[in-house]
C-alpha cells in the first residue's frame, strides 16, 4: 500500500507544522521516503516509512531502531539528528535538518588537502566511537548474525556464475565459507564495538558550525550493530563507490591505530584486510543481484571499482588461500570483464542470497 500523503499532512499538523508541504530529498533503496519541510526560517526532515509492525519493516530499517540507536549515539556525544516528533504507528518521524552538505561533496573536492582533511575528520569520529562504544546498553544485532556478514557469500552466489557462465555446484558455497573459517581462525581475537554498518560519505553530513568530530553528522544508522571494530573504517576507506587515494587511506589507518594498545593494533590490522575483502565480495554480488532481482542497475557501474578493490585485497598474504581458491576456479576480477545480465539469468541458483 503506498505511503499516504494524507497521513503525512495529519502528522505535520499534529506536530505544529500545519500548512507546509515537503520537498522530496535523497534516495533510499528501502521503502523510506524523506522530505525537507520549511516553515519560515525553520526546517526539518520528515521521514515516512512502513510502520515497524508491518512485515515489510525488516531489521535494520525500523524507525524504532533509529530512535534507540540515536539516543545511544547522542549519549556518546556524537552528532545525530534531534528527534522532534514521532508517530510510529504510521511510520513517521520529524527530525533535525542537517542541511544538504554531505561528505561526498568534501571527498570529491579537487583540492587533495581538502579531501584528506574530510577523511581525517570522519576517521576522528570513528576513533571517538571506538573509545566510547565498547559498552552498548541497547539490544542490537550482532554482526556475525547479520545480513551484512552473510552477504560475503554473494560473490559466489552471483558473481562466480556470471563469470563462469554456469550454475554453481552444490558444494561450492560450503567450500568457500569453510575457507573463510580457516582464515579467520588464524587471526587474533577481534575487538568488538558499535558499528554504524554503512559508514560512507553519503551517510555523513558536514556540520561546519560545530567543532572537531562533531562536524560529522551521522544519518541512516538504524542498521547499527555490534561487531568487529575495523568494519566502519573499512567502509570509509575501502569505499565500494570510489577509489580513495592510497596516501589518504594509509594516513587515516595510521591515525586510527596510533592510539591503540599493541594488542589492539595487531588485531585491528589483521582483521582490516579480511573485512575489506568480505565487504567487496558482498557488494560485487549485490550489484548483480539488484540488477537481476529488482531491475536496479546503477551499481553495475561500480563493477570496475569493486574489481580493482578485490584485486588489491587478494594480494594480502593473509588472503593468499582465497586468491588461490578463485584462481583454481578460473574466476577473474578483471575490471574490464563485461557481464550480460540477460545471458546469466539461468546460471543463478534459486537459493542465492
Amino acid at each position: 500500500m503506498p505511503l499516504s500523503v494524507y497521513e503525512r499532512a495529519e502528522f505535520l499538523k499534529n506536530s505544529g507544522w500545519s500548512g507546509v508541504s515537503g520537498e522530496p530529498i535523497g534516495e533510499d533503496w528501502s521503502q523510506r521516503k524523506y522530505f525537507r519541510i520549511k516553515k519560515g526560517a525553520k526546517s526539518a526532515i520528515l521521514v515516512h516509512s512502513v510502520p515497524d509492525y508491518d512485515p515489510k519493516a525488516v531489521a535494520g530499517h525500523k524507525l524504532g531502531d533509529f530512535i534507540d540507536i540515536g539516543k545511544f549515539l547522542s549519549s556518546l556525544s556524537v552528532s545525530v539528528p534531534e528527534i522532534y516528533a514521532t508517530d510510529l504507528n504510521h511510520g513517521m518521524m520529524l527530525i533535525e535538518d542537517f542541511g544538504d552538505r554531505d561528505f561526498i561533496e568534501l571527498v570529491s573536492d579537487k583540492n587533495k588537502q581538502r579531501q584528506a582533511d574530510a577523511y581525517r575528520l570522519a576517521t576522528q569520529c570513528l576513533m571517538h566511537l571506538y573509545k566510547t562504544g565498547a559498552s552498548i546498553p541497547i539490544d542490537i544485532t550482532d554482526y556475525s548474525l547479520s545480513h551484512i556478514h552473510k552477504g560475503r557469500q554473494r560473490v559466489v552466489d552471483w558473481y562466480v556464475p556470471a563469470v563462469l557462465k554456469s550454475k554453481n555446484p552444490d558444494s561450492l558455497l560450503k567450500d568457500y565459507l569453510a575457507l573463510w573459517d580457516k582464515i579467520e581462525i588464524g587471526l587474533p581475537p577481534v575487538e568488538k564495538r558499535f558499528l554504524h554498518g554503512d559508514f560512507h560519505p553519503g551517510n555523513l553530513m558536514y556540520l561546519p558550525d560545530r567543532v572537531g568530530y562533531h562536524q560529522v553528522g551521522l544519518i541512516d544508522f538504524q542498521g547499527g550493530m555490534v561487531g568487529p571494530a575495523p568494519y566502519d573504517l573499512v567502509n570509509l576507506l575501502e569505499d565500494a563507490r570510489r577509489d580513495v587515494p592510497e596516501a589518504i587511506k594509509q594516513d587515516c589507518l595510521n591515525q586510527f591505530v596510533a592510539v591503540l594498545s599493541a594488542e589492539e593494533r595487531e588485531s585491528f590490522l589483521a582483521w582490516y584486510p579480511v573485512l575489506a575483502a568480505q565487504f567487496h565480495f558482498r557488494v560485487i554480488g549485490q550489484a548483480i543481484k539488484l540488477a537481476l532481482r529488482s531491475d536496479i542497475t546503477r551499481l553495475m557501474g561500480l563493477m570496475p571499482v569493486l574489481s580493482r578493490h578485490i584485486q588489491k585485497d587478494l594480494k594480502n598474504p593473509l588472503l593468499a588461500p582465497m586468491r588461490q581458491w578463485f584462481d583454481d576456479l578460473g574466476v577473474s576480477f578483471d575490471p574490464d570483464i563485461k557481464i550480460d545480465l540477460n545471458e546469466i539469468r539461468t546460471f543463478i541458483r534459486s537459493d542465492a542470497f
